[in-house]
C-alpha cells in the first residue's frame, strides 16, 4: 500500500526487469546485461550487481513483502502472485486496468519496448 525505496536507482531498473518477466528466472548475466548493455562483464559489474540485489531483499523486507523476490544460485525472479501491479491486471484482461492504460509502458527503460508492443497488439485486437 505504499512505494518502496531502493537505495540505488539500477535496483529499482532490477526490479521493474523482475516485474516484467513475469516469474521467470533470470541469471546475474542476463541481468548484467540488460542493466548495462554493452558494458563489459567485469568482477567490479558483478559486485555492484550484488549490491543492487541486496539492496532489492533490505527493501522489499523492510516493505514486508520480502516473498515477492524468488532468489537462488545465479537465478532471481518474482512471485508474480505476491504482486499487485497495474501490468499482471491487464495481463489478466481486468476491465479497469485496460481502460486505465494509456499506450504507456515504463518508458525509462530501452528493454520494455517488446513488453510496450505486445500490449498495444493486444489492445488492438
Amino acid at each position: 500500500g505504499r512505494p518502496v525505496s531502493f537505495a540505488y536507482q539500477k535496483t529499482k531498473e532490477l526490479f521493474a526487469y523482475l516485474i516484467d518477466r513475469r516469474g521467470a528466472a533470470c541469471s546475474t548475466g542476463e541481468l548484467c546485461a540488460v542493466l548495462w548493455g554493452d558494458k563489459p562483464d567485469t568482477p567490479e559489474l558483478h559486485s555492484y550487481f550484488r549490491k543492487l540485489t541486496a539492496d532489492l531483499s533490505r527493501s522489499l523486507g523492510a516493505a514486508g513483502a520480502q516473498a515477492v523476490l524468488v532468489k537462488h544460485r545465479n537465478s532471481f525472479a518474482v512471485d508474480p502472485n505476491q504482486v499487485d501491479c497495474d501490468y499482471y491486471r491487464m495481463l489478466h484482461q481486468e476491465i479497469a486496468a485496460i481502460n486505465a492504460y494509456t499506450g504507456e509502458y515504463m518508458t525509462q527503460y530501452r528493454w520494455a519496448d517488446m513488453t510496450l508492443g505486445g500490449l498495444e497488439s493486444s489492445r488492438n485486437r
